[in-house]
């Protein structure tokens, strides 16, 4: 009777065990289930050959690209004057 409650419980949860390694996706079916978009992103990328530059060649590349100068010349143009007045001695809070 001891062995048979000891070996009972184990005999249970092996039958069980099918049931519960089941994978059930719900919150990451999406992620599973995405739409494959490779083989449209080469064409895209092999297109033009070396005429045009690798990150020029999708739609929002320009965007991007552009952002990124005016980020630069942003920087740029509040460098300029903080360098002349470190130079110059001018432009200090007294």
């Amino acid at each position: 009777s001891c062995i048979m409650s000891a070996i009972l419980p184990r005999m249970l949860a092996s039958k069980a065990r099918p049931a519960m390694n089941m994978q059930r996706r719900t919150f990451l079916d999406w992620m599973v289930n995405y739409p494959d978009k490779i083989n449209e992103l080469k064409k895209v990328h092999q297109a033009g050959g070396r005429k045009t530059f690798t990150w020029q060649k999708q739609p929002t590349d320009k965007l991007t690209a552009g952002f990124a100068a005016f980020l630069v010349g942003v920087g740029t143009v509040q460098l300029v004057p903080g360098l002349y007045y470190l130079y110059t001695g001018t432009g200090k809070i007294e």
